[in-house]
């Protein structure tokens, strides 16, 4: 995938016939086309699945700054997850679009510094319509004086032993990265279905585009959970997992 990267960069691949399943872009300050060398953003075009296209935009050597999908793959139809970043790769809103219309919850997000994000705001939609709105920090209040005692949270099989070996076992620090001396925290946010299955993973926190994909990848790849339970009944859980590259000392 690098190299596939830096060729397209290099040749100036850019055709707008072309579908290809994943597809590179460099681009100026102005988002006009230009080469690698001389751009601030790179834009990825890469097919999810048959009715899905997704575009992300990154500084070249630095975070995300918008995720979206799409019907097709010009990008005429919002389809799927929508997310907006600040300049510290920070999420700073998502939610998710069905054929152009908002569905569902949307989130609006506050950075108190470069590590530190927390939902603050939801908002619901029914075909564009909102239908709800809730203060997220007052509900994490009341949440949290209220009884769990019925209430288990879903793990990895083996508990954290085996989620942290895992990790140890599957960590790929990309070249891109290393050779540009890129660190940080990447933090993937996902749900674990009734059944344990791994669903919608997104960045919540972005470095670079290959540490992104690295991390994105461990998340994907982990195979089957153990669901959380209420009372129980298996039930839908919310994750989120730091993923930390560092550089050795010189």
């Amino acid at each position: 995938m690098k190299i596939f990267l830096l060729i397209c960069f290099c040749l100036d691949l850019l055709t707008a016939a072309a579908q290809d399943k994943n597809q590179f872009y460099a681009l100026d300050a102005q988002m006009n086309q230009t080469v690698l060398d001389s751009s601030k953003y790179i834009l990825w075009i890469h097919e999810k699945d048959s009715a899905q296209w997704q575009w992300d935009y990154y500084y070249t050597w630095g975070p995300l700054v918008k995720s979206t999908n799409y019907v097709d793959h010009d990008g005429t139809i919002l389809n799927g997850r929508f997310c907006i970043y600040n300049t510290m790769g920070n999420l700073d809103s998502t939610g998710v679009f069905d054929h152009g219309k908002k569905n569902g919850s949307f989130y609006k997000l506050r950075s108190y510094s470069k590590d530190s994000i927390v939902m603050i705001k939801e908002s619901d939609y029914t075909q564009d319509s909102l239908t709800k709105t809730i203060d997220l920090l007052a509900e994490d209040q009341k949440k949290a004086v209220a009884d769990s005692a019925d209430e288990k949270e879903s793990e990895y099989p083996g508990g954290i032993p085996q989620w942290t070996s895992y990790l140890m076992h599957n960590l790929n620090y990309p070249d891109r990265a290393q050779n540009k001396e890129i660190q940080g925290q990447v933090r993937i946010r996902f749900m674990v279905d009734t059944e344990g299955n791994v669903r919608d993973p997104f960045l919540e926190k972005s470095v670079e585009y290959s540490l992104d994909q690295a991390s994105l990848e461990l998340i994907v790849k982990s195979g089957k959970w153990v669901p959380g339970m209420k009372k129980g009944i298996p039930v839908m859980t919310y994750k989120v997992q730091p993923v930390n590259y560092r550089l050795e000392s010189q």
